[in-house]
């Protein structure tokens, strides 16, 4: 075939480097997706059920849930992670596992 000549003339770490980004997943299937309002719901409720240390660290734990059920949580701040907690607390809709909400 006309040009498979040219084929032979590519370096060798080129070549792998190709072929290595050919494997890589490409589009939507490999990429996390960014968490919805519902799923930082289950997250606060799911983690809270079973969080007994300082309550500092408990956005981090959220986040790290998150990304473990396959979500990229950057832009999940801590301030909407707690004002979700209180949210769920004030509403009835879990109790105050951590003991921050006041009144």
């Amino acid at each position: 075939m006309p040009g498979d000549e040219d084929l032979l003339d590519i370096p060798e770490d080129v070549l792998e480097e190709v072929l290595e980004e050919e494997e890589k997943p490409s589009g939507g299937k490999g990429k996390s997706r960014y968490p919805s309002a519902r799923d930082i719901v289950e997250a606060v409720k799911t983690v809270a059920l079973t969080y007994r240390a300082d309550p500092e660290g408990f956005p981090e734990a959220v986040i790290k849930y998150l990304e473990e059920q396959g979500f990229d949580p950057r832009h999940v701040t801590v301030k909407r992670i707690w004002r979700t907690y209180e949210k769920l607390v004030r509403t009835g809709q879990m109790r105050d596992t951590l003991g921050v909400v006041w009144g």
